[in-house]
């Protein structure tokens, strides 16, 4: 029976004195979704990336991000031991609705699993056990390419989601748009190979007031010019095993799922996580 030591890898961490531009600039740079904070390289808790767009896009004040402790918009760390089985752990993050867990030996976090792994996981244990359309989210939030960035960003707050489908007018995906593509179009706008080795940078041009408003670059810019183009997609029939292989290979969280060309839903790792659960509970009915 494979255990959480088996999926763990070892985190990419900053430290709890850091701040959100050090965070962000990590994130960016490493291509990932979260990140661990330690107190004297010891888990304490973690940021993911949606944490970081929420927060920089409804915090009020005037603050540079480089003087924003990362330690305000931390979460928990959610911790099991590293004999923990895959069931449990896939369990745990499902009643939690949380997307990592950290993996602890004598009492010390020493690694962590994601959805990715859990993914990674499904392509190797469970070929014709499900169909993306026995997953799907089918609910998913969306904007056409010529909408207004602003008016984007503002709908991405208020359903409190980290990506967004960009489709034309015929309904047809043509790309995504995350808080990450969001970040890295800042640094473009503000001389990226400033802001890599310049964390303060980040803080000045990081206009939040203009991202989400009529009269600044939100209100001029439109999803398409902002949005990761050619968005993966898979079928609603494929065996879900085919979906997992083309999230991992693509580097991905989350594809669209078409019938007959069309968009239906939208498939996720945390969709994955799920299917893992619900094929763990059925097993341990019939037994």
């Amino acid at each position: 029976m494979s255990t959480a030591k088996d999926l763990m890898k070892d985190p990419i961490t900053v430290s709890k004195d850091a701040n959100v531009a050090e965070a962000l600039r990590k994130i960016v740079n490493k291509d990932i979704s979260r990140i661990i904070i330690t107190d004297n390289d010891e888990p304490v808790g973690l940021v993911t990336e949606r944490d970081i767009g929420l927060f920089l896009l409804t915090e009020q004040t005037d603050r540079k991000i480089d003087e924003i402790p990362i330690t305000e918009i931390m979460n928990r760390l959610v911790t099991v031991n590293h004999s923990a089985s895959i069931e449990d752990c896939v369990q745990i993050m499902v009643d939690r609705e949380i997307g990592s867990l950290g993996v602890n030996f004598d009492g010390k976090t020493k690694g962590i699993i994601t959805r990715t792994d859990l993914t990674k996981y499904y392509i190797t244990n469970f070929v014709g056990e499900k169909r993306v359309g026995d997953v799907m989210t089918i609910s998913f939030v969306s904007c056409y390419d010529d909408d207004p960035l602003y008016d984007v960003l503002s709908k991405m707050i208020s359903q409190r989601v980290s990506r967004i489908i960009v489709k034309d007018h015929g309904d047809k995906p043509v790309g995504v748009l995350s808080f990450r593509d969001l970040f890295r179009l800042t640094m473009v706008l503000g001389k990226e190979e400033e802001i890599v080795d310049n964390s303060s940078g980040i803080s000045v041009l990081f206009s939040r007031k203009g991202l989400i408003s009529k009269t600044g670059f939100g209100g001029t810019a439109q999803a398409k010019e902002a949005m990761t183009v050619n968005m993966i997609t898979v079928e609603h029939d494929d065996d879900l095993v085919m979906a997992c292989t083309s999230l991992v290979e693509n580097d991905i969280n989350g594809a669209a799922v078409l019938v007959n060309n069309k968009l239906t839903g939208v498939l996720s790792k945390t969709d994955v996580v799920r299917a893992i659960a619900a094929i763990s509970k059925k097993k341990k009915d019939t037994i």
